[in-house]
């Protein structure tokens, strides 16, 4: 079985960082296991955490918690009536869930759900933008 280690967490990150800095923009990174907990933070640059921080482990959590990501989860229970979905979801896992764009899971070549990568700090755009483009072609 498949896992995440430190060395793919830093991977990932090195990943998003690089596209990040490409975009020209500054973002908080977390990196979870496939059960949600965290392997890897940062903080890029100058980049103040407050939500950021809470933000993204909550996009890793939930990107890895569904096997997609987060702009996915958003567009699936939108139109659920009153959001309820989102709203229930949100008040049992404080701090663990957020449809909003910007997480991603990682599956090996085989299928494996590894973890997810969740990062914050520019626009829900860019944030989607950054993540999935950064972990296209992750060695497995």
């Amino acid at each position: 079985m498949a896992t995440m280690t430190l060395d793919l967490a830093e991977e990932c990150i090195r990943r998003v960082k690089a596209k990040a800095v490409e975009m020209g923009i500054s973002l908080c990174i977390a990196v979870v296991d496939d059960s949600g907990k965290l392997i890897a933070y940062v903080r890029m640059g100058e980049k103040r955490g407050g939500f950021g921080e809470k933000l993204a482990m909550a996009k890793a959590r939930t990107a890895a918690g569904f096997r997609r990501t987060t702009q996915e989860s958003l567009e699936r229970y939108a139109n659920l009536p009153a959001n309820y979905y989102i709203v229930s979801t949100s008040a049992l896992y404080p701090d663990e869930f957020c449809v909003v764009p910007g997480g991603a899971p990682v599956i090996n070549n085989s299928g494996e759900l590894l973890g997810g990568v969740g990062v914050s700090g520019s626009t829900s755009e860019n944030d989607h933008k950054c993540v999935t483009e950064a972990l296209q072609g992750m060695p497995s």
